[in-house]
């Protein structure tokens, strides 16, 4: 069993949800799976292996705490995945730091749950991550959502911004956009279907 050296702050925190999704499958202290088969391996924690002393306990306080239950990932942004063969973000296993809703107004931060549980010791890795500087309380309001659909959204919002700049800046050129605008789609037209 391990034991936190650094206890910090309890409320406060940055960071970002890149993902959310539902746990299937806790497979120790520090890894498991999603319901879309995605492996998830904590970032910047360790916890015991199958077979030495704390195992049973950590994997029990995982499977608590996330096992069929929604969590929000904040991906490693510098590697992504963890390491394979001794090569950075070549693994299997997204880094991340993991939290669940504590209340409405509030995550709980599994990393930092479970070194403040004693089921984890701080390993830090070469990531975008500081394990000393997180806490165990996150506020809501101060953790955006960037998941896969608000990315999209804002793809097609800035598109549509370059658009709409590019069409004034070419009715300043010509005398008339939608001239030019037809004229480009019907010389496109005549060059693809001939």
């Amino acid at each position: 069993m391990f034991f936190s050296h650094n206890i910090l702050s309890v409320y406060c925190s940055t960071g970002e949800i890149d993902k959310i999704a539902i746990v299937a499958w806790v497979q120790d202290g520090d890894t498991f799976r999603t319901e879309d088969d995605e492996w998830i391996r904590l970032a910047d924690i360790n916890c015991s292996e199958k077979n030495q002393p704390g195992y049973l306990e950590a994997t029990n306080y995982m499977i608590s705490t996330v096992k069929n239950k929604t969590v929000f990932l904040d991906i490693d942004d510098k590697y992504t995945y963890d390491e394979k063969d001794g090569e950075k973000g070549k693994g299997d296993r997204l880094v991340c730091v993991v939290y669940v809703d504590h209340n409405e107004t509030h995550y709980l931060n599994v990393n930092k749950a479970l070194l403040v549980e004693g089921h984890a010791e701080i390993t830090n890795y070469d990531n975008e991550f500081n394990p000393y500087s997180w806490s165990l309380y996150v506020s809501k309001e101060n953790i955006p959502e960037f998941t896969s659909g608000t990315i999209l959204l804002l793809f097609f919002l800035v598109a549509t911004l370059l658009v709409t700049v590019w069409l004034k800046y070419e009715k300043k050129k010509s005398c008339s956009s939608s001239w030019y605008i037809g004229n480009y789609f019907s010389t496109f037209w005549a060059m693809n279907m001939s």
